[in-house]
Order: structure tokens, then C-alpha cells, then sequence
């Protein structure tokens, strides 16, 4: 764990850099999410934020979000890009080990999750953060393919894959979760989990 978060805090300064956001599709995914405005919403593994000004949008002012992530790095440029939308909070942790002292609406997870190595005790976890009938959205705006290829080129994160959907499905349903909307096609991934 101590390599991969120096590996992200090496390279924060170039992240936005080396693969361009899609704002179109990431808008498609976040309305797929159905926030309403003034959510409460939980940005696990921000990054540099690419996700705060679309997750902004959708809660509007009266919205709250939680950016964590476990690189210090990566989260103070999130925080230099985004800080200024107000409504937002940055937590420098590890998600595994996070106390919010709050419950979520939502709980997103953008471009986030084959970085977890224990996923059903991440899904515990997370439900466990959830209002009664909160949302826990696992989404790509690439292919699973995509993200696997790009994970296989490097050695600190190689072992991190991504799951078909289907067998996310059904960690979802062994831990706690109904499940929504599900997408795994050529260009994006996208699975929503309802705390049951």
C-alpha cells in the first residue's frame, strides 16, 4: 500500500495530463448516478478530482461532497483545481480506514476500484457509510478492457483488474446491496449498488 501511495503522490503533478477527461460522458455517468440537489456524496479514491465540478453540479449548492483519497499529493491538487466550488471537503486517508462521523446519500467510486485489494470488505465499508437506501456507484469512463490494458503496463499497480460487471454484481448482492443499473460495453463501466 506504502508503494502504490508514493507512486500516486510521484505522479500528481502530471495525472491531468496523461489521459484527458471526457466531461461529455463523465456528465452521462454522473445522471445516471440520479443525485439530487443538496446530497450528501462521498468521492472515494478523488485523485486530483476530475469528478468534484460534475459531482457539484449535481448537488448544487445545497450539496455536500467528501473528496478522500490516500495521496496527499494527488488530493492537494484536487483541492488547488476545486476548492473554490465550495461545498467541499478534503480528507488525506486511506478509504479502508476513513471514519466519515456522517452517512452518505452516495458513495462514488470513479475510476477507483481495482485499486482495492479486499472489495467485499470495501463494500461492508461502505455500505456501513450509507443513509438506509444510499447508492454505492462504481464507474469507468473507459472500457474494462481499457483499464485493464492500462493497469497491465505498469508494476506498481499491474495486479489491479477490473472485474466484469457481472461478478461485481454479485459481491454487491453477498454484501448488502440490491443492485441498479449495470453497463459494461466497448467505452465505459458503470454498476449501482442500493443499500438494501
Amino acid at each position: 500500500m506504502t508503494h502504490e501511495r508514493e507512486f500516486f503522490d510521484t505522479i500528481a503533478g502530471q495525472w491531468d495530463t496523461m489521459r484527458a477527461a471526457d466531461a461529455e460522458k463523465i456528465n452521462q455517468l454522473v445522471d445516471l448516478i440520479g443525485l439530487i440537489p443538496g446530497s450528501g456524496v462521498l468521492d472515494a479514491g478523488s485523485g486530483t478530482g476530475v469528478l468534484l465540478p460534475f459531482l457539484k453540479r449535481a448537488v448544487g449548492t445545497g450539496g455536500t461532497i467528501t473528496a478522500v483519497d490516500f495521496s496527499g499529493n494527488m488530493l492537494a491538487k484536487a483541492e488547488e483545481k476545486h476548492g473554490g466550488l465550495g461545498g467541499i471537503e478534503f480528507a488525506v486517508a486511506d478509504i479502508m480506514q476513513y471514519t466519515a462521523g456522517k452517512a452518505f446519500d452516495a458513495i462514488i467510486c470513479f475510476n477507483f476500484f481495482p485499486h482495492i485489494k479486499d472489495k467485499p470488505q470495501f463494500l461492508v465499508r461502505m455500505r456501513d457509510m450509507l443513509r438506509p437506501g444510499g447508492q454505492l456507484v462504481i464507474m469507468h469512463d473507459i472500457s474494462r478492457e481499457q483499464v485493464n490494458a492500462i493497469h497491465q503496463g505498469s508494476k506498481v499497480v499491474q495486479d489491479d483488474r477490473l472485474a466484469p460487471a457481472e461478478a461485481v454484481k454479485e459481491l454487491f448482492l453477498a454484501n448488502g446491496f440490491t443492485v441498479g443499473e449495470t453497463i459494461d460495453d466497448n467505452d465505459r463501466y458503470f454498476i449501482k449498488g442500493l443499500k438494501a
